[in-house]
């Protein structure tokens, strides 16, 4: 855009030395427009402003720029003789703009006392009347939720949280949950009644108690509603976070004695490799702390990255190694996976590794 803004003010400077002889000038009908209230789903609305040349020499409108991509000019591109008048269209889209309107268009013109004209655009976006599959857009059978996923966020490891979502009957007949598919320990799913009525809401809620999960990083699990809903019995759903070892708030002296977590490397290139082999590699890793170091969990990105550690807790100095095995069966050409550990050490409670190859 400011090359844009270059270009034609460097070919207005053109046209103006030109024009030893005199400039014209010009006048506007409006400096602002004011759409009032308009509807978000109501379409494009549009701005007419009207330039008239007063002057003895022809009036040229060299570029219409828009202060944002949401308003579009369209201007006269001819030459606009003396007496004689052009227009200048601000089109504005009102979708997804809900608020307060204002935006301007800067109007660049030969005009001797007008070379940058900026035109106003005014009013307020009202947002569309929201539809039943706005508020539920995730449905499966009669049942319609606004989400099909329940966020826990970040728990810490020795705290408990939950989440909800909402479901809507959408059908004629009330809907029982006969039975939900079970969670691994810590993980609990309660609706807040078996029984939901038609055009009736009902929450869903998921609790995690962390710390009695011996884990570690990201979760992502997946249950489903059995329910007597004759369109489609099962409902599946999805439940997400994070599970963060939780240091609280640390004195300077409990940080000085804190473990530290040391590594030898964080990345391995096996280079070329044929496809469907397997490779293998070693990290050490050392406790440079006072404290014991403890590995909470070690998590690969992928099945074809296999970890394993010969100790998980560690006095000051001593080490462990990490072995990893590559399984490169099912890829093709350059890969790379991520494993990721997650420690005790506050300056370091995760350390992701690299492993990759060029397959062929």
């Amino acid at each position: 855009m400011k090359y844009f803004s270059l270009v034609f003010l460097l070919t207005y400077f053109c046209i103006t030395s030109n024009a030893q002889q005199g400039k014209t000038t010009l006048e506007i009908d409006k400096r602002f427009h004011d759409f009032g209230k308009i509807k978000e789903d109501g379409g494009k609305v549009r701005a007419l402003f009207t330039f008239k040349n007063t002057g003895s020499k022809n009036l040229i409108i060299l570029n219409a720029e828009p202060s944002c991509g949401c308003t579009v000019g369209e201007w006269t591109k001819d030459s606009i003789a003396p007496g004689k008048t052009g227009t200048v269209t601000a089109i504005f889209d009102p979708k997804n703009m809900i608020g307060i309107i204002d935006k301007t268009v800067g109007v660049y013109t030969n005009a001797a006392y007008s070379t940058v004209v900026v035109l106003e655009l005014r009013g307020e976006v009202v947002p569309r009347d929201k539809t039943l599959s706005d508020v539920f857009p995730y449905r499966v059978g009669n049942l319609m939720f606004d989400k099909e996923m329940m966020e826990l966020g970040e728990v810490p490891h020795n705290a408990a949280d939950s989440a909800y979502i909402v479901m809507f009957n959408d059908g004629q007949y009330p809907i029982k949950i006969n039975n939900i598919t079970s969670l691994p320990k810590g993980f609990r799913i309660r609706p807040e009644k078996n029984v939901i009525q038609p055009s009736e809401e009902v929450r869903i809620y998921a609790s995690i108690d962390a710390y009695t999960i011996n884990d570690f990083g990201p979760f992502n699990k997946t249950f489903r509603l059995i329910t007597d809903d004759p369109e489609y019995n099962e409902k599946p759903l999805f439940l997400f976070g994070h599970i963060k070892y939780n240091f609280g708030r640390m004195s300077k002296k409990e940080i000085k004695a804190s473990p530290k977590f040391s590594i030898d490397n964080t990345s391995k290139d096996f280079g070329e490799k044929q496809v469907g082999t397997e490779a293998f590699t070693t990290f050490k890793i050392t406790n440079k702390g006072k404290n014991n170091l403890k590995i909470l969990a070690v998590k690969a990105q992928c099945s074809c990255t296999e970890p394993s550690i010969n100790k998980t807790e560690l006095k000051n100095g001593e080490s462990a190694v990490l072995t990893i095995k590559f399984d490169m069966l099912g890829h093709a050409g350059s890969i790379q996976k991520i494993i990721t550990i997650y420690t005790n050490d506050p300056s370091k409670p995760t350390v992701d590794i690299m492993v990759k190859a060029k397959l062929y």
